[in-house]
């Protein structure tokens, strides 16, 4: 159906956008710059780039105070969750290993939705994303050639990074904003810009400038325009309009599509464990999503004691305009 063609677009971009940052964080480590340094300008600039379109289409630029709600978020989704990965990864936890505990976000937020949001999951539901996340750890098992000495309690950040990504997508779905989206993106790339700058700074002491290599420019072109502003609007747009289980759910998708990203570009193959895992990943994230858009996120309020109703993404994005700023679906 015509109504069902944003949300089918918006899916596909948030999966190829979000699975586009490991690809990134690839080309990154290749670079002499250090990688917290890296990011803190790659959030920088990105930011930079979200405040001219919001100058150009908005016609002024948002007060601070205006977006403080939406800077926690991104403190949380973006800055949070990347700085435990990056920091176990270079503490000596393996990609693999860190890959395969923040695979437990969708888990965790499916759990947390149906007490928080009423976005409850079915029994399918569930089965697709035990399917899918033992289809991940598959693939992650499959990659894993040799493992790295690090501290017990580097193991944790990736467990943080897991909880600040959820925490984030929980209070952006329920705690609504009705910020227009690039205002809501630019708050959320500034908090994740501090905290990588101040993360840089108590590492190094200071902040490197990127140079202006070749290597360099294409890292920080993909970072800045596939994982940041495709990434993380696409992960905007996903919570507004499909909500947070669905949004866990394609989550499941990335690790396909980045064995697809990584074999094109770094002629990496997988094995016939890595294929049998894709493949188990991709039909739970199948049944996942599906369950996940026959119960929807149901209405709270007096209603609710006539019976749970479930909204189509019609109603909630209709009610966003008549009901005040809490109820719309952000």
């Amino acid at each position: 159906m015509p109504a069902q063609v944003p949300a089918l677009l918006i899916a596909i971009g948030f999966v190829v956008c979000w699975s586009s940052g490991f690809v990134g964080g690839r080309l990154a480590s290749e670079l002499d710059t250090p990688v917290l340094d890296l990011f803190a300008w790659r959030f920088l600039l990105a930011a930079l780039l979200v405040a001219l379109w919001c100058r150009l289409t908005l016609g002024a630029l948002p007060a601070i105070r205006d977006m403080r709600r939406e800077m926690l978020v991104g403190s949380l989704t973006m800055g949070g969750y990347l700085l435990g990965v990056i920091v176990a990864i270079d503490l000596g936890v393996s990609v693999g290993i860190t890959a395969l505990i923040a695979a437990l976000q969708p888990l965790l937020a499916a759990a947390l939705a149906g007490r928080w949001l009423g976005e409850r999951l079915g029994a399918y539901g569930w089965l697709g994303m035990v399917l899918a996340t033992l289809g991940v750890a598959l693939c992650v098992g499959d990659d894993m050639q040799r493992s790295l000495a690090a501290p017990g309690w580097a193991y944790l950040l990736p467990l943080l990074s897991v909880a600040a990504v959820t925490l984030g997508s929980l209070l952006a779905v329920r705690q609504p904003s009705v910020l227009p989206l690039p205002t809501a993106l630019l708050a959320q790339l500034l908090a994740a810009g501090g905290i990588f700058l101040v993360a840089a700074w108590v590492m190094g002491g200071k902040l490197t400038a990127p140079g202006f290599e070749p290597a360099v420019l294409v890292a920080m072109s993909w970072l800045v325009v596939l994982s940041s502003l495709g990434g993380y609007g696409f992960f905007v747009a996903s919570l507004r309009r499909l909500g947070v289980t669905l949004t866990s759910a394609l989550v499941h998708l990335t690790p396909g599509v980045t064995l697809l990203w990584a074999a094109a570009m770094f002629g990496e193959r997988l094995g016939p464990t890595g294929l049998a895992g894709m493949a188990l990943a991709g039909a739970g994230a199948g049944l996942a999503i599906r369950s996940a858009r026959r119960s929807g996120p149901t209405r709270r309020g007096p209603d609710a004691r006539r019976g749970p109703r479930t909204w189509s993404a019609d109603e909630t994005r209709d009610a966003a305009h008549r009901a005040p700023s809490r109820a719309s679906p952000y």
